[in-house]
């Protein structure tokens, strides 16, 4: 970004630039009792969104060009506004065991393990705007977990997910998620397991912010089962099987916002191992499988969701396991920018747990889609052989992705608007319950209970030979 460009954007923002940075009252109080808190640093002269919107790419640019200057212009403002500050937490990082984290998707910064002296120290920096402690965001845990014998063979043929989205008809033209990446920003994925790892894309593939692991590793098991029905290809658990993948781990019972942020800037270019080194934005994924949140109408992680579609990356979340009431789907899936999916069973019925909308203020619909999420098998963490059946919302965001990876690779160079309008368009009718909310019954689609309805992989790809 030109400085003229920058010194116009800070004169911009008039007398704010002066204020005081604020704080939350609540940080102070902790970091006296607990010695050390997790901070995350905002500046007053941040104009990412701006920068972000201003970008025009021609329609021929790829994901991975779109993705190139997205990183470089925002992270040379980072750099710029950030400056004063990660100078000053250089100086002292010698003394003190603290880490710190550069966020150039939300111009941020982040500090693990900070404490009262240095907080008071950050306060003096006017180039600050607040300072606040980190929060956790509730991982989508699963409303039943099911684990039979390590080893045990499920069902011959395809899982009924797969089985009923129709992914066997697109198979069948060749069509199997070949030369697409998908990420997922999760618990980790158990990368030896005989599901997945023929799957991974081991070059800039692996980043684990929260304990470091230096190869692909669960140790709680969501993310290797949504991973396995994304592109599994054992059993039939997997949408797409001949898609790759990589990870990042954000999550272990909860995710804490620095290391969401974290991998949700990661996987627009991804690095090596710690985070930083040799990021490569030609080798982003296609799409983002996003199985957690919390909260409503909360907008914290719209900078990143904004900079994924920016970059032509599909940001796909769980809607939330808050159901059956209405008003009950959890942020970030409840933004106008992501794509939410809903939960059905194997009878073809939303299930009672997927939170619905419309959301609570906007009365924006969601979810935008359903697909499969009740009694999902697939891989589990425990062994290379191991598989479990979950069930809610973070097992159908998946089945979802595994669909996108599919309409991605039987046409690349598809937008991130035109992938949503063929989930949308393939989207199948569900069984109704007599429900309405928002004044929408469940017989009018889109509706707030499935949106447009339940997901077909076939359909889907009838839609995509249909366009130019």
């Amino acid at each position: 970004m030109k400085l003229t460009t920058l010194i116009l954007v800070v004169a911009g923002l008039g007398c704010n630039i002066l204020a005081a940075p604020t704080i939350d009252p609540a940080l102070i109080k902790n970091l006296k009792e607990k010695g050390t808190q997790t901070i995350l640093i905002s500046f007053k002269a941040s104009n990412t969104a701006g920068i972000r919107n201003s970008l025009v790419f021609p329609e021929a640019a790829t994901r991975q060009q779109r993705a190139s200057v997205i990183y470089n212009v925002l992270k040379s403002h980072a750099d710029e506004t950030q400056g004063n500050v990660l100078e000053m937490l250089s100086k002292h990082q010698s003394s003190r065991p603290f880490t710190v984290r550069q966020f150039w998707i939300t111009n941020q910064v982040a500090v693990k393990k900070a404490d009262l002296e240095l907080v008071q120290k950050l306060l003096k920096i006017d180039d600050i705007s607040r300072i606040e402690e980190d929060r956790i965001v509730p991982m989508h845990t699963p409303v039943e977990e099911i684990f039979p014998l390590k080893g045990s063979v499920p069902q011959e043929g395809d899982q009924w997910g797969v089985e009923i989205i129709n992914a066997s008809a697109v198979w069948a033209d060749g069509i199997r998620g070949a030369g697409v990446v998908i990420a997922n920003i999760d618990t980790g994925v158990r990368g030896t397991h005989e599901a997945v790892r023929d799957g991974y894309r081991s070059q800039n593939g692996w980043y684990d912010p929260m304990t470091g692991f230096q190869v692909p590793t669960d140790a709680n098991g969501h993310g290797t089962h949504t991973m396995g029905t994304i592109l599994g290809r054992t059993y039939g658990i997997g949408v797409a099987p001949e898609a790759k993948w990589i990870a990042c781990k954000a999550c272990d019972g909860g995710c804490p916002r620095v290391d969401l942020i974290d991998c949700g800037q990661w996987v627009v270019c991804p690095t090596e191992l710690d985070g930083s080194s040799n990021p490569r934005c030609d080798l982003g994924p296609s799409a983002v499988s996003n199985s957690w949140g919390g909260g409503i109408e909360d907008d914290w992680y719209d900078d990143v969701i904004a900079t994924w579609i920016k970059a032509g990356m599909v940001p796909l979340f769980s809607a939330g396991n808050s159901g059956p009431l209405c008003s009950t789907a959890n942020s970030p899936a409840d933004s106008d920018l992501a794509i939410a999916v809903g939960s059905t069973t194997s009878s073809n019925w939303v299930s009672t747990f997927s939170s619905v909308g419309p959301t609570y203020t906007t009365r924006r619909m969601k979810p935008d889609i359903a697909a499969p999420g009740s009694t999902i098998y697939s891989a589990n963490h425990l062994a290379d052989n191991d598989y479990g059946i979950k069930s809610g919302t973070s097992m159908a965001c998946p089945h979802a992705a595994g669909l996108t990876a599919l309409l991605f690779s039987a046409r690349p160079n598809l937008t991130v608007a035109q992938i949503k309008q063929l989930l949308i368009a393939g989207a199948q009718p569900t069984v109704t319950t007599g429900r309405n909310c928002g004044g929408i019954s469940e017989e009018t689609y889109p509706n707030h209970h499935v949106g447009a309805g339940r997901i077909s992989a076939k359909a889907s790809v009838d839609a995509l030979r249909k366009l130019p």
